[in-house]
């Protein structure tokens, strides 16, 4: 099983949300979609890989 590198986290982190940030800056329509996206899994913000442990230990209680 891979490790999972902390560095490549955020790395993948900030390309998506970069990526994101460019699709919404289209159109309206774009910018809703992409806010929709976001939705579907709650706020984005706290989803985010701020405290690495912190999330380690909630995705540990899942399996």
């Amino acid at each position: 099983m891979k490790t999972v590198d902390f560095n490549e986290v955020k790395r993948q982190e900030a390309q998506s949300r970069m990526a994101a940030a460019r699709k919404a800056r289209r159109s309206l329509q774009a910018a809703a979609a992409q806010q929709r996206r976001a939705s579907l899994v709650g706020d984005g913000a706290k989803w985010r890989i701020t405290n690495f442990k912190q999330v380690a230990r909630a995705m540990s209680k899942w399996a």
